[in-house]
Order: C-alpha cells, then structure tokens, then sequence
C-alpha cells in the first residue's frame, strides 16, 4: 500500500506554509538577506566609482590636465652670478594678484597709511600678510619692495601697481612674499586699467661700488693777487 506523501514536501524540497511564512523568524531571516543584498550593492557601487575615479585622475595627471607637484621633477637651481644676483636681467612674468602675498608696512609717520594701503591691494586681489610699521633708512622716497630669490617677479609686479618703488633683494628670504614699506612721497596705486601686465624687467638698479668722496678743489687766483 503506498505511503501517503507529505503535503509539505516537494521531491525532497520542503514548503513554506503560510503560518511559516508569517512567522518571526522568517521574517529576520529575510530582513536579514535584504540587508545584506543592500550592503553588498553599496560596497559594489563604491568600488566602481573609487575605480573610475582614479582611471579619471590617472588620465588628467598623464594629460597634465592636473599638475601635481610631489610627482613633477624639481628644477635645480641654479647658482646666480654676481652681476644678476641681486637684480636679475631676464624678463620676468607678470604675476596675477591672487597669487602672490604682500607684508604692508608703513615707513612713515601718518597713522593708519599701512592699513589704508592693505585695503586698497586687498581689493585689487592681492593676499595681504602682515601689516605694520617699518623703518626705511631714507624716508622722502615712494617706498621699497624686498624679495628674497623666488619673489623676483612679484616684486616686479607690485613695482607695476605702484610706480617708483625701489627693489631690495634680501639673499636670506625664503619664499615667494613680498614686504612693502611704503615711503613719504607714496601717492596711491597705479589705476588698473593702466596696469601694464605684459612680462619685463624687475626696476633696480645693480650695486655700484663705494668710492671715497671727492675732495674739494683749492680756488685758483690770478697771479700776483692776493686773498683778503
């Protein structure tokens, strides 16, 4: 006589009953593989963008779309002579305000001149640093620009932005800033629309060598004359 089959088995697979299917444990056990499913989609997901975005990095770093400097060859430098190691004679690129940092100081003795100053720069777009007094060891002058090796180009620029400013090279400065002491005949900026941004000259003027002061000459008389 043959056996009568389980209703809750199919070819050896058992069946979910209804009850089963609404039971507790059913369901943490399919909240569970949800959540699994979710977690595995996410980790997938942030894999593919992590891979794409360096694929996309590594093709503007070979495009030099993007410059990064650990990876670029560093220039070596070399040493300046004596005739341009203070005031270089090669044309130097105008450097735009944004990128470069200027210390205002004022030189003079009318309150508030440096602050004044540090505005307007601010409002062309130059970085302002520091901002005080300073002394300048001849005051009647516009004022000064002191860069160390790698300011060169910025001190040129601020001589653009404002005419007349004497150059002064410190060997010992490190980096790119630039201080300005301003002087008694200092007027104001240069107007923007007259700026000249084109490459030039750094406006200086190479050390020349110390000679002792002349000495006066005798007055010449007629001869037979006399002083008196």
């Amino acid at each position: 006589m043959a056996r009568n089959p389980d209703p809750n088995e199919w070819h050896g697979h058992h069946i979910i009953s209804e009850d089963e299917f609404d039971s507790p444990e059913f369901a943490v056990d399919a909240k569970a593989k949800r959540r699994r499913t979710v977690r595995h989609g996410i980790i997938l997901t942030l894999v593919v963008m992590l891979l794409a975005a360096a694929l996309v990095t590594a093709y503007l770093v070979n495009t030099k779309a993007i410059v990064i400097d650990a990876l670029e060859p560093k220039p070596v430098a070399a040493a300046p002579s004596e005739a341009n190691a203070s005031c270089p004679m090669d044309e130097l690129a105008y450097v735009q305000p944004s990128k470069m940092k200027i210390n205002v100081m004022n030189g003079t003795e009318v309150a508030g001149l440096a602050g004044a100053t540090a505005t307007k720069l601010k409002k062309r777009g130059f970085k302002v640093g520091d901002v005080g007094n300073a002394r300048l060891s001849q005051v009647d002058v516009v004022g000064a620009v002191t860069s160390g090796p790698d300011g060169y180009a910025q001190a040129m620029t601020l001589q653009r932005n404002i005419t007349g400013l004497a150059y002064v090279f410190d060997p010992k400065r490190q980096g790119s800033t630039v201080d300005l002491v301003i002087g008694t005949k200092y007027k104001d900026l240069v107007n923007e629309k007259k700026i000249n941004s084109k490459p030039g000259k750094l406006g200086c003027t190479p050390a020349k060598a110390k000679t002792a002061p002349a000495k006066p000459e005798p007055s010449k008389t007629p001869q037979g004359s006399s002083k008196g």
